[in-house]
């Protein structure tokens, strides 16, 4: 028996396979079926293409199977073997297909599963967590109980044939190499399929693979998800099968201390040398290893309150179903929260309320033990509002007996409301933000140990939604601060660097800040007796506005000194219809203005609005008028109508006219700054964006 020829490697690959060959193409329709969508990965086998069934609408893996691997007795093994994986049904076992051959080349049609290989969380944590750790071995075990119970082995396990999806449930695939065990036929000349880490060392002495065999394995992935490595490794095959038939492996405790006795010895009796001493099958092991979460859970219970036991459970569930994401999703920890509550106090349906901050109301996210449409309920209306109002627990034995109770949400969805419990979720601020509400408590009602429960559960609710608004505050901060940088950075670039003497005009950018960066970009073009300004502005923040700003300013800017208001308006609308602008062109005694998504400029005379008609057309404001010495324009940004004030609003018309009086015995600079000062005394300040004015004063 060969141990070497078709040996693979951790990564799959045979130890002769050669390189890969080039993917199909994106885009690719092979077979007139299947539609390639991406690369999954490559193994052994060949590559794994992410595709779309388009006969049955269905995203599926496809894998692609090596020429060099399909001679016509392959093709039959493989076919057998498809048959095979086709009749493991199972939540955790990655679904087979069908197995089709395409212009000449065989491809495997498989259940797209989206999530990362065991492998790549253990690269990433180098060892799990002991409560997510034993949610995925149970997984597993389940999915590798299901095939031996129909006499189907899987022969290659490993953590690269273990998907762990993005809920957290692990799924075995690659069965590709699986028998049925009441059909091996081996001899001594046959190659022994398999990862040489974990074949168990009957089979590399030339004994029939079985169910321990596959316990062995699954003992050696257990065995490095624990610790962090396998017992047994080494490049050279021969000295790795040599160690494997041996050595002892290495103490578990050496390497992980922490490990509990009885976990060890559940993993080293599943790598016993002996196959006699290891668990008969998957089930068996799978029953170890409940019974050792029982032992570890009673434990922890026995010391503690029936409230606090329930949160010792909940806390281990949590910790069992942890996405293994970078950062936790509170939307799952909600879920989680709400499914133990709702099972541990024997209810059949729960709701977590959230509390909308801009409508002040109670709206349902998460669902458990049914669905409805989403519920949305006024403060103090229902029991969940009242909880929310009070800020007290609700126990209502008799729903429709309370008249806080409200009957509409049992009218939709055609549950019979009997008995309700709700706590409000208190962060640790004392905000209240949202409510944990559950209902009919089977056969009874709902005690003072479930009132201390969901007290704690909905804690911990709360928790949740503070720490994920707190990440959003952060994350927000951070991108503000970010923002304003490249803010900084770019407006010296955007803005006229020098504002132009302008004979027969006293004209200047009037500014007062705000503290929150904001972008407004302004352009003048002058000469003798000749005045044309433009102001643009964009509704959104600065990351919404800084590439429309631009764009828009590089329009306009080719067009000042030449283009009549009205199209430069036009134009600038034409290439960023989300930009608000504002065009003035003064020549001589004639000016000429015109706006879009902005007010009309202001035009004083003696400190009073001169009085005008706008003529509109396609939503752009226009206006043509004499004017006279002494005039006065001002072109007002947002900032101005958005002022913070202490009390009655500022008005745009009275502050216009302000500036203008100031005006006529100083430099509209000075004049600016009397006026910013009066404000100040006033109690007034900038909103969230600059107040910025362009004034223009014919002399």
């Amino acid at each position: 028996m060969s141990h070497e020829s078709e040996m693979p490697t951790r990564d799959g690959a045979a130890s002769k396979s050669g390189s890969r060959e080039a993917p199909v193409s994106v885009g690719t329709i092979l077979g007139g079926r299947y539609r390639i969508d991406g690369v999954l990965g490559f193994g052994g086998m060949g590559v794994v293409y992410r595709a779309r069934d388009l006969k049955l609408d269905q995203e599926i893996a496809l894998k692609r199977v090596r020429p060099d691997r399909v001679s016509p007795e392959r093709r039959e093994t493989l076919r057998r073997e498809i048959i095979l994986a086709r009749k493991v049904t199972h939540e955790n076992v990655c679904r087979v297909y069908d197995l089709a051959e395409i212009e000449g080349e065989e491809f495997v049609s498989m259940e797209y599963l989206p999530g990362r290989t065991l492998k790549e969380l253990e690269e990433r944590e180098r060892m799990l967590p002991l409560g997510r750790g034993l949610a995925i071995a149970k997984g597993i075990c389940s999915g590798l109980a299901a095939a031996h119970r129909i006499g189907v082995l899987h022969r290659d396990l490993k953590p690269e044939n273990v998907l762990v999806g993005d809920d957290g449930t692990p799924h075995l695939m690659d069965f590709g190499i699986a028998i049925e065990s009441a059909l091996y036929r081996g001899d001594q000349n046959e190659t022994v399929p398999g990862t040489p880490q974990f074949l168990a060392p009957e089979l590399l002495e030339g004994q029939a693979p079985g169910p321990r065999t596959d316990v062995y394995a699954m003992g050696i992935l257990l065995y490095e998800m624990f610790t962090g490595r396998v017992p047994f490794d080494d490049n050279d095959t021969a000295k790795l099968v040599r160690r494997v038939l041996t050595e002892r492996p290495p103490r578990i405790e050496t390497l992980r201390p922490d490990l509990p006795p009885e976990l060890r010895d559940i993993l080293e009796r599943a790598i016993a040398r002996d196959p006699e001493t290891r668990f008969p099958d998957a089930a068996a092991l799978s029953d170890a290893i409940a019974a050792f979460e029982g032992q570890v859970l009673d434990r922890v219970l026995a010391e503690v309150s029936v409230t606090r036991a329930r949160m010792v459970k909940l806390m281990v569930i949590l910790e069992a179903n942890k996405s293994l994401a970078a950062t936790f999703d509170p939307t799952e920890t909600l879920r989680i929260i709400l499914r133990t509550a709702t099972s541990e106090t024997d209810a059949e349906r729960g709701t977590i309320f959230l509390r909308d901050p801009d409508s002040n109301e109670l709206v349902s996210q998460i669902l458990e033990g049914g669905s409805v449409n989403p519920i949305r309920l006024a403060i103090g209306t229902g029991i969940a509002g009242a909880a929310a109002e009070s800020g007290q627990i609700v126990n209502s034995a008799d729903a429709y007996g309370d008249p806080r109770f409200d009957k509409r949400t049992d009218a939709s969805s055609g549950f019979k409301t009997e008995s309700v419990l709700a706590a409000p979720m208190r962060t640790p601020a004392g905000e209240i933000v949202g409510v944990v509400e559950i209902l009919n408590k089977r056969r009874r009602q709902f005690t003072k140990e479930d009132e201390e429960f969901l007290a704690e559960v909905a804690a911990h609710a709360a928790l949740a939604v503070a720490g994920v608004r707190e990440h959003e505050t952060a994350v927000r901060r951070a991108r503000e601060a970010g923002a304003a940088s490249v803010l900084r950075a770019v407006t010296p670039l955007l803005l006229p660097a020098v504002w132009p003497e302008v004979p027969g005009f006293d004209a200047a950018p009037l500014r007062w800040r705000s503290e929150t960066p904001s972008l407004a970009l302004y352009a003048v073009a002058a000469g003798t007796g000749r005045l044309a300004l433009l102001l643009l502005e964009h509704p959104g923040g600065i990351e919404q506005s800084v590439a429309p700003l631009v764009r828009a300013e590089g329009v306009a800017r080719r067009l000042l000194d030449e283009a009549t208001p009205e199209e430069i308006v036009r134009r600038v609308a034409a290439a960023e219809p989300s930009c608000a602008v504002t065009a003035a062109r003064w020549e001589g005694d004639l000016l000429a203005l015109a706006a879009r998504a902005a007010p009309v400029p202001y035009l004083l005379r003696f400190g009073l609005p001169v009085p005008f008609e706008i003529a509109e057309r396609d939503g752009v404001s226009g206006v043509a008028l004499e004017t006279t010495r002494g005039d006065l324009l001002v072109i007002a940004s947002s900032g101005l109508a958005g002022m913070a004030t202490p009390g009655t609003p500022l008005s745009a018309d009275h502050a216009a006219a302000r500036l203008a009086r100031a005006a006529e015995t100083q430099p509209l600079s000075a004049a600016f700054a009397t006026l910013v000062g009066e404000w100040k005394r006033l109690g007034y300040a900038p909103g969230d964006r600059d107040v910025l004015l362009l004034g223009a004063k014919k002399i």
